[in-house]
């Protein structure tokens, strides 16, 4: 391998950053608190607090970045519980899915390719370390809301000096609901087309200085058969939980888990025939894959003192995809990764106008594959690839709040310092400015990024005929990119009225792309994202509420080192609109309307030659319905249309759900 390396961290900033653990616990009796007028304290808890956007708990109005946020009522307005769906009526925000429940799906944010973007529960980071390109995108279809969710939110733009490598395109935030008082109980019924069934559950319990709470899922359904013989089934087992335990007044410590196991079945690709029309998917009768997944998380948080507070946090997840090809013991290829996370920040306070934001963080990542020797031959014994690395990052943050809360203003840097690959500095600085007599605010961004090679991208391959196919490419070099992002936010009305736009570019350096001729990844010369997006919502009376989000990308990359002409991105629409009316006749009723319409879009699909041609898919307009209506005190009926007007469409070149009607029941206590 091409390695320049060996830069190490001082040895000196992780014994200080352990400095905290030798002190002792301070009580509440030692310490003054930090706000104690009870008016400031009751405005801040009814403002929309996010923790995304600075990595502390900021006022949504204050933050000076785009993020945005999806609620659990949201969620239950919609009764739409796959949360890739649910975010996809957000700006800036593109969901693609290969076909219906549990089929192979896709986030993009603001036209960034799902490897920009981090995942993260409770604010640890999901990873897959087996997946292509380090990324979450073989679970994303597995991604149903548990019944304690609180909320997730969504950070656009270039955001790894807050998070690191792959948060090139932002960050999503799965939060759930915690310290629960006194006892909760709730399940979820919710039926549909081809033996669907979505059953959800949570148990919590709760006091002032400790709780606990479980949360099991299971999925299944058929599938769709588009025309052939099978169906495209899909189980899914899994299951949130959380607990929490405060041993002092300044001392938390919080235990969370995320697990999923599943099964789906596996099909053909779409492709083109010989006069250039589309050729159906189908599901294959003897292939499915089965995935799983789990993290557990341990979260400590200590404050100190009014000055200073910090958290010590770490993660372990595992990731399995074992592709089964036939019913042949042996015909199988595994993927399976393992992520050990550690992170400390400290967050110093010396006046009311600056928090400094200190931490360094330290994670590991496992891929171990497997496959066949020679299976057209007979010889299905297993041939296994492993590999392993580690990386270390440090990273700081300076937040202002200045002219009596008015101008904030975020700097911050990240040293990365990968055991493969050189060091990286990255940064960033941004702004917000409020207007507070006419509800207006200004927000601007500028930062750095980069994101390091996967283990598959550098060494994956796979075996045909006993021989080795080298995927990984190990003179690949880490990924760059710079982004910029200039919105304003408007408020009228007493809030009754709110809308705003933002001009967002990013562009990347030495991209990572599969070369279809060489068959291996390659280091592209460059791309770009640029675009606006643009959301309004309107509450002229307290019945009804209109949402409308529109995006317009220009979302591109130049192929090789040795081309000057610009392709336009696969996969992705030039312009998005969702509009949705929700509207509450009753107390006990709500409606909910969703249209959503997406441009046409690039696809490349293979001829009977197997020549790749770019086709282009038309546009798409879909309308969904969906009804709640609460029949009791701890009972709530529900209903859900997808497709209403049953379009005929295709998503990437895969056939997707006609008019599907689903409903139900939920019981909570």
């Amino acid at each position: 391998m091409n390695i320049k390396k060996q830069v190490k961290i001082d040895r000196f900033v992780w014994a200080l950053a352990l400095v905290p653990l030798l002190a002792a616990p301070a009580t509440a009796e030692t310490l003054p608190d930090r706000e104690t007028d009870t008016e400031s304290q009751a405005v801040h808890q009814a403002e929309d607090i996010v923790v995304t956007a600075s990595r502390t708990e900021t006022s949504r109005r204050e933050a000076t970045k785009s993020i945005d946020v999806v609620t659990s009522e949201d969620r239950d307005e919609l009764q739409q519980y796959f949360l890739p769906q649910l975010l996809a009526n957000e700006p800036g925000v593109f969901f693609r899915a290969n076909g219906g429940l549990g089929q192979w799906s896709n986030i993009s944010i603001r036209g960034a390719g799902a490897q920009y973007t981090q995942y993260q529960y409770n604010g640890m980071p999901l990873r897959d370390a087996a997946d292509t390109q380090t990324t979450l995108q073989y679970f994303i279809e597995d991604m149903f809301s548990g019944s304690n969710l609180e909320r997730v939110e969504i950070l656009k733009g270039t955001n790894s000096t807050l998070y690191g490598s792959q948060a090139m395109g932002g960050v999503i935030n799965i939060v759930p609901r915690k310290w629960q008082s006194g006892l909760a109980a709730e399940w979820r019924n919710e039926f549909g087309p081809n033996g669907t069934s979505i059953t959800n559950g949570r148990v919590a319990y709760g006091q002032e200085k400790y709780y606990i709470d479980f949360n099991p899922i299971y999925i299944t359904t058929d599938g769709e058969n588009y025309g052939g013989p099978n169906g495209y089934w899909y189980d899914n087992t899994g299951a949130t939980f959380g607990a929490g335990v405060k041993p002092t007044d300044r001392t938390t410590v919080e235990f969370n888990g995320i697990f999923s196991d599943t099964d789906l079945a596996l099909g053909s690709s779409p492709s083109l025939d010989s006069n250039g029309n589309l050729v159906k998917n189908q599901a294959y009768a003897d292939q499915h894959r089965e995935g799983q997944l789990y993290q557990v998380g341990l979260n400590w948080m200590q404050t100190l003192s009014s000055l200073w507070d910090f958290s010590l946090k770490g993660s372990q997840g595992a990731t399995e995809r074992h592709y089964f090809w036939s019913r042949t013991d042996g015909d199988r290829s595994d993927y399976d990764g393992k992520t050990s996370y550690v992170e400390m920040q400290h967050n110093l306070h010396p006046s009311e106008w600056l928090t400094l934001n200190l931490g360094v963080d330290y994670e590991k990542s496992d891929y171990e594959g497997r496959e066949p020797r020679n299976k057209y031959a007979g010889d299905y014994t297993p041939v296994n690839f492993d590999e392993s690395w580690d990386n270390k990052d440090v990273f700081a943050q300076a937040q202002f709040a200045l002219l009596d809360r008015s101008l904030f203003i975020n700097l911050g840097s990240r040293y990365n310092d990968h055991e493969v690959f050189d060091s990286e500095v990255v940064w960033e600085a941004s702004a917000a400015y409020l207007f507070k007599d006419i509800g207006t605010k200004l927000h601007a961004h500028v930062g750095t990024g980069y994101r390091t090679p996967g283990l598959y991208e550098i060494y994956g391959g796979y075996l045909v005929g006993g021989r080795l196919v080298t995927i990984g490419n190990p003179d690949l070099q880490p990924e760059e990119s710079i982004g910029y992002e200039l919105g304003i936010d408007q408020s009228l009305m007493d809030g009754k009225v709110q809308f705003g736009a933002t001009y967002f570019a990013t562009r990347f350096d030495d991209m990572i792309i599969f070369d279809d001729l060489s068959s291996r990844y390659e280091n592209a010369r460059e791309g770009e994202n640029s675009g606006v997006e643009v959301y309004f919502r309107v509450s002229p009376w307290e019945k009804v509420r209109f949402d409308l989000a529109y995006t317009y990308i220009d979302s591109r990359y130049k192929a090789d080192q040795f081309t000057d002409e610009w392709t336009r991105k696969e996969y992705l629409p030039r312009n998005k609109v969702d509009f949705i009316v929700t509207f509450y006749p009753m107390d006990k009723l709500t409606l909910a309307a969703t249209v959503r319409w997406q441009d046409s879009e690039i696809v490349p699909l293979n001829d009977p030659s197997w020549n790749s041609v770019r086709w282009e898919e038309s546009d798409t307009t879909t309308v969904n319905l969906a009804a709640t209506y609460k029949a009791l005190q701890n009972l709530d009926l529900f209903a859900r249309v997808d497709n209403l007007f049953d379009k005929n469409y295709t998503e990437g070149g895969y056939c997707m759900p006609g008019l599907s009607v689903y409903g139900g029941l939920k019981l909570h206590f």
